[in-house]
Order: structure tokens, then sequence, then C-alpha cells
């Protein structure tokens, strides 16, 4: 600690000890309290003829006078009881000043009782300045905190608003390239034949169609990651059944990927009171990671079963599979395994951590089961018994 913050300390201590507690009352109060304990010690060698140990009771308005008001006063005290002992207590022989022995050794006692004292009097005023120094630093640190929470929730805010305004210009212009695309293939579609020049203008326009789609998705994705963490991303929920929602959203990937997705259902409908839309999107997340990291030709399976407590859903595939060391990341936002790194397929590690999000605010869990070489399975739980609030 600098030679500024010692004195700043002192002042504050000063400042925070009560008036009656300052040194100078030590002082000053001292003197009565042990002028009444030598009188009380004269009475009682008077009554009692010889009185050993006379400093026995002087040792008490130090102990008093040490707790009160500290060390200074309380070194005080010893001084002054020593000269006031010696002045009636220890008598001088001859005319050289010296004491007898038994005088002394009456005398010792108190001499090193006061010390004592004032040694653990020292011991506790230094102890009270570290409690003091130690709680400066930490409101020192809570009021650097405070202010880094501040800049941080301010850049947060900023931050939100900033994606909702990029978010918002950036849809219309793609929504309206994306809508002029769909048109002209509609077009396209409608002719028997088409010249030769204008397939190429044909498979340009499919190839917009899917950036501008994969673009609005990213859009949602960014608009979804911001919602969760700020707490604005509200479940409308309702009742409806597991197995309609798989159907839809098989129908939709294999319409969109022309891939093999077999779907498994139970006979029995599976009734859930959630928010169909986004236990929707994280099945669509989920096939999509399935398709997007596995042979074209191997299938995905899509599985539902209901037990007494729980709907399971589960989604397999026969890709490469996840390493044990990455399972444990595979939820975090914008984590991607080092395989799918390395895969031309894109991403941004978005997906899971979505959908973990969306199942764990149904009550939920989601986890991965993997074996390199032998594909992922990844399943979803959710409970039967869900709140309606």
């Amino acid at each position: 600690m600098g030679l500024i913050q010692r004195t700043e300390l002192h002042k504050h201590y000063v400042v925070a000890v009560p008036r009656w507690r300052r040194p100078i009352v030590g002082y000053v109060i001292s003197i009565p309290f042990i002028a009444a304990t030598l009188y009380a010690s004269l009475l009682f060698q008077e009554m009692l003829g010889e009185f050993r140990f006379p400093g026995s009771l002087l040792v008490l308005p130090v102990v008093f006078v040490a707790i009160c008001w500290g060390v200074g006063p309380s070194v005080f005290a010893v001084v002054l009881s020593a000269l006031l002992l010696d002045c009636y207590f220890i008598q001088p022989v001859g005319q050289l000043g010296m004491f007898k022995s038994y005088d002394i050794l009456q005398f010792i006692p108190f001499i090193i009782s006061g010390i004592t004292i004032a040694t653990i009097s020292a011991r506790r005023e230094r102890e009270r300045r570290t409690m003091l120094v130690a709680e400066q630093e930490m409101q020192s640190y809570a009021q650097e905190l405070e202010a880094a929470n501040r800049k941080l929730e301010d850049a947060n805010q900023m931050k939100d608003r900033f994606l909702s305004i990029a978010a918002h210009e950036l849809k219309t212009p793609i929504t309206t390239i994306r809508g002029q695309a769909q048109l002209a293939l509609r077009r396209f579609a409608r002719q028997k034949e088409l010249p030769s020049e204008l397939e190429g203008v044909q498979l340009s326009l499919e190839r917009i169609n899917d950036q501008t789609s994969r673009l609005t998705l990213l859009i949602d994705e960014f608009m979804d990651i911001g919602h969760r963490q700020t707490g604005k991303a509200e479940l409308r929920k309702r009742k409806c059944d597991l197995r309609d929602l798989c159907r839809e959203v098989v129908e939709d990937q294999h319409l969109s990927t022309e891939r093999l997705i077999r779907l498994d259902l139970p006979p029995e409908p599976v009734k859930l009171y959630l928010d169909c839309d986004r236990l929707s999107q994280v099945i669509v997340n989920l096939l999509s990671n399935a398709i997007k990291y596995s042979p074209e030709g191997s299938p995905v399976e899509l599985c539902v079963r209901q037990g007494s407590e729980h709907a399971l859903i589960w989604v397999r595939d026969r890709g490469k599979g996840i390493a044990r060391e990455d399972l444990a990341h595979i939820f975090e936002t914008f984590y991607r395994t080092p395989d799918a790194q390395a895969s031309p397929k894109q991403g941004l590690g978005l997906g899971l951590a979505i959908s973990k999000e969306l199942v764990e605010r149904h009550n939920g869990r989601i986890w991965c089961e993997s074996e390199p070489g032998l594909g992922s399975t990844f399943f979803v739980e959710l409970p039967l018994q869900s709140s309606a609030s």
C-alpha cells in the first residue's frame, strides 16, 4: 500500500471511530481510573496490613483502557501505574535508591501483564486496520465490477439493437430477391421446353433461391440467439400431437432435400402442451444436421416413443460420428467439431445451442450418443405433464 493510500486509510479509520474512543480521551480517562484503583489498593493494604502484589488491581484499568482506546493509552496506563507503584509501594533502601528484592518480585508481574496487554491491544488494532483495508478493497472491486457490468449491459443493448436493425434491413432485400427468383422459377416450370440458353439461367435462379433461403435461416438463428440471451423469446404453448408435428417436419425436409427419412411413430397420439413452432425448429435442426453430415445414400431415422412420464424423440444418422471429447461441447454457441470445420458443409454452430435452449425452456433435456464411424443419435426428452403457465 502506498503512502497516499495509507494516509487516506488513516483518515477513514479516524473518522470511523466514535469520538469517545479517540486516543486523547483514553489518555485523559486513564488518569482518574488509575488513581481510583491505586486508592483501592492502598485501602486493601491498610486493612490487610500486608498486601502482596499490589499491582494486581492496577491491571484492571490497563485492560479497560486497552479494550476501549487501544495501544497508546494502554501503554500510558502501564507507565503511569508503574510510576505510582514505585512511589507508593516500593521502598528504597539506604541512600543509593536500591530496591528490596522482595518488593521488586511483586512489581514484575504487573510489568509483564501490562506489556502483554499492550501487545495484544496492538495486534487487535492492527487486525482492525487490516479488516478496514480488506473492506475498502472489496468496496473498490465492487465499484469496478459494477462499472464494468454497466458497460457490458450498454454494449449488450447496443449489440441487440444492431442485430435487430441489421436483421430487419437485411431481410427486406433478401425476401425481395428470393420472391423474384421463385416467381421466375414458377414461370420456367410452366414452360414445356426451355431454350438451351435459358437452362443456365434456371440453374442460377435455383442457386439464388437456395442461398437466399440460407441467408434467411442464418438471420433467424442470430435473432434467436439474441432473444435467448436476453430472455425475450416467449413460448406460445398449446396442445399438439407430437406425431403430426414430426410428420410435417419430415415431409418438408424430404421435399427440400429428397433424402430418405425413416419415420417411426407410435400408434396412439402423443399429446403435449408446448410451443409447436419452437419444437418444430428443434426437430428441423436435428434432421438438417443428420442429413448434412451423413452420406448421400444413407437413411436418416426419426423416432418417437411415449413413456409413463416423458415423451422421447431421437434422430439417428449413419455419418462419421462425434468424438467423445467433443460431445461435451457440441451444444455450446458457435462450437463446431473439427470434422464439421473440415467439411465443405457450411454452418455457424448455432443450431444445437438454440435447440438446447428451447428444449430446456420446455423443462426437457437434450443429449447425444455417438461412436466414431457408426453415426450419431440425438435424443430429446419432454415431460408429458407440462405446466400450462
